[in-house]
């Protein structure tokens, strides 16, 4: 999260170790909002997916590329306050491919959109 399309869109690494899953955070601004002053579903879904490809990439103990595979995203409630935060955790990791859950917390720790994404590791042959 420190560097290139994450980065410009505000998001802070917080942590990440192998076995821990990955935890990362946005300070909001208005052009993270919709129409409605809300958090924009795009920029939840960004969020969603650069920390589970952290998360998928320190699945094991040394760190692995993996690309995007597939997401499926719910959104339950508006990220309406001044901070979003994204945790993600592995399900399974295997050879190939890692499964990964995400939720995304408003600033009062209420979660406001979950999902699960499949990532390919492009180091495997």
């Amino acid at each position: 999260a420190s560097e290139g399309f994450i980065a410009y869109c505000g998001a802070e690494l917080l942590k990440c170790s192998p076995g821990e899953g990955c935890e990362t955070r946005v300070v909001i601004q208005p052009h993270h909002r919709n129409f409605y002053g809300n958090v924009h579903g795009g920029m939840i879904s960004t969020l969603m997916d650069a920390t589970a490809g952290l998360t998928a990439s320190f699945a094991g103990p040394e760190q692995r590329p993996a690309v995007t595979r597939s997401a499926d995203i719910h959104y339950f409630l508006p990220v309406t306050g001044d901070v979003m935060t994204a945790k993600g955790h592995v399900i399974r990791a295997g050879k190939t491919m890692c499964l990964v859950y995400v939720d995304v917390l408003d600033d009062k720790d209420t979660i406001c959109a979950t999902g699960a994404f499949e990532y390919f590791y492009v180091d495997h042959h």
